[in-house]
């Protein structure tokens, strides 16, 4: 395997030795930098994929809304389509 040399800020370089703790705990075993960065990576791929998911959903969704907007209703008569007015009820 061939491996580069990435040059990080010392505050980003904590950061990922962290989430090296925190995936050494949850997996149980001993887990590297490039396991950090590879779970990152994987992390963000699946969350824009969610993303593209949810925004799919969402335009389908506005489709079958407009579409029961553009249905017509037969049997209402202008006057069901008159706001009530409350001034009439006894007391």
């Amino acid at each position: 395997m061939e491996s580069t040399t990435i040059k990080v800020s010392k505050k980003t370089a904590k950061r990922l030795h962290r989430i090296v703790g925190e995936l050494t705990n949850d997996q149980g075993r001993r887990m590297t930098l490039e396991d950090a960065i590879i779970y990152l990576l994987e992390r963000q791929e699946n969350s824009s994929s969610k993303i593209e998911d949810l925004e799919s959903k969402i335009e389908k969704d506005r489709k079958a809304i407009l579409s029961l907007m553009e249905q017509k209703f037969y049997g209402i008569h202008p006057d069901d389509l008159k706001e009530y007015d409350y001034e009439d009820i006894g007391g």
